[in-house]
């Protein structure tokens, strides 16, 4: 038994006309009438009742079309699948990214792509940026959004849109009702840095930009999550210099400014293995592409 003759016997039992039947085919009838005599035969029993007038199932004949079209259906369904398995539209992609790009930017994308590719499973990793270059290297992941990327020729980036740095103290601070401040206003003020393990390439920015400026703050901790270093501020233990994504973080008693003279921006890249095999990837990068434009 295979699918050609179940669908030669559907047509049959659909016309109840051999005839018919072949011409539904665009086939002849021997062909068609030896299809099902195989079929028979393979059974062990008749099919169709018949005579020079008439066609009719038998018993087993009427089970055999109800069972031969979920069969039938299950094979095309089974097709389907698999092409679009192969052309990326099904399947599964791992995606890592920071805690800041989960503020506003990954939501807002899982929502546009769930319109763009509605049969792909997204899988989401929250990792600082290092760790995600790793689990790219060694396929943990299929892709990252991280704050920077390291010289590797088998890795493939693209850059995101980037972001300003912007001052961050407590709402009852001197300083809040200002707009803008000077960088010299964070001159041995209780100052919350980015931990050089965990959130390098923002403790790289900021401390750069106080050398390179000669502004001494009074360092306080080291810490690895924005969130973190908000709640610090929130308390009034402090103040900080972030993403201005981190408004979104909505912390009650946080005063966001701009620094004034000051074009410090965090950088956001795409980055993936350029050998990554998941067929979902190019598919992924195209509906990025084409979502970007609106995020």
């Amino acid at each position: 038994m295979d699918l050609h003759q179940l669908r030669c016997f559907i047509a049959v039992a659909e016309e109840l006309n051999f005839g018919r039947a072949a011409a539904r085919l665009h086939m002849t009838q021997p062909p068609l009438s030896r299809q099902i005599q195989l079929l028979e035969k393979s059974l062990g029993g008749a099919l169709f009742e018949r005579n020079n007038r008439h066609v009719q199932l038998t018993h087993m004949g009427q089970h055999l079309l109800t069972e031969s079209r979920l069969i039938l259906k299950l094979a095309d369904r089974l097709e389907s699948s698999v092409q679009q398995c192969a052309s990326g539209e099904i399947g599964t992609l791992s995606m890592g990214f920071t805690a800041v790009f989960a503020w506003s930017f990954i939501p807002q994308l899982l929502k546009a792509l769930s319109v763009k590719l509605p049969g792909v499973d997204f899988r989401l990793f929250e990792q600082v940026s290092h760790k995600q270059i790793s689990a790219v290297e060694n396929n943990s992941i299929d892709v990252g959004f991280v704050r920077h990327v390291p010289p590797n020729p088998l890795l493939a980036y693209q850059p995101l849109q980037g972001e300003t740095f912007v001052a961050a103290f407590h709402c009852d601070h001197p300083l809040a009702r200002k707009r803008k401040i000077p960088l010299s206003a964070f001159n041995n003020e209780p100052f919350f840095l980015y931990s050089p393990d965990e959130a390098r390439h923002f403790y790289d920015r900021i401390t750069d930009l106080f050398v390179f400026n000669d502004i001494t703050p009074d360092f306080k901790y080291q810490l690895a999550q924005t969130h973190t270093i908000l709640g610090m501020v929130n308390a009034g233990l402090g103040c900080a210099i972030v993403p201005a994504s981190s408004r979104a973080l909505g912390m009650a008693n946080v005063t966001f400014m701009n620094i004034e003279g000051v074009n410090i921006q965090a950088h956001n890249f795409l980055v993936y293995s350029k050998a990554n095999p998941n067929p979902v990837l190019p598919a992924f990068l195209k509906a990025l592409s084409e979502v970007l434009i609106t995020l």
